[in-house]
């Protein structure tokens, strides 16, 4: 009998507990994407309302709550305030995530702060960061002469709740 106790008893210090992330929300996580951003009009040092739309990819995703998510597509659209060499936004954005098992997420009051080096968007649902990955050689002398049309970055992380 008292074999079978400690063999209970290892069992049940040996088995894993669930972690926070899977009792919790199951919030969906990336890493490691990369964005393609474009302005209309250019970006000037004159303070200025620009047109911004994005896509990109999301990079390397995981959920346990929804383990069938491991990537996804992201569209943003809005207008923010601008001007060179920053600060881009505040502005409100519409963000919109189409998941690789077909699924779709949607945020349409997402705020969008940041400059020409770094970026962060944040709505009740969704959090992303990330850096700018165009020249800033580049970016310097279109502030310069005709404007930032367009600018890549990197989405360093994705944070959001999907239904």
């Amino acid at each position: 009998m008292r074999h079978l106790l400690y063999a209970a008893a290892l069992a049940l210090t040996l088995t894993p507990l669930p972690s926070a992330a899977a009792a919790d929300t199951g919030d969906i996580t990336c890493h490691g994407g990369s964005i393609s951003l474009h302005y209309t009009p250019p970006i000037t040092y004159r303070k200025n309302t620009t047109w911004m739309t994005a896509n990109g990819d999301l990079g390397v995703c995981g959920s346990p709550r929804h383990p069938a998510i491991t990537g996804g597509r992201i569209h943003i659209e809005g207008n923010l305030t601008t001007q060179c060499p920053g600060p881009i936004g505040p502005g409100y954005t519409r963000l919109t995530i189409t998941w690789n098992d077909g699924t779709t997420t949607t945020a349409n009051q997402a705020s969008h702060r940041g400059d020409l080096t770094a970026y962060t968007l944040d709505s009740g649902a969704a959090h992303l960061t990330g850096r700018t990955t165009t020249s800033l050689l580049d970016l310097g002398a279109n502030c310069v002469l005709t404007g930032v049309t367009q600018t890549t970055a990197t989405i360093d992380e994705f944070t959001g709740s999907h239904e």
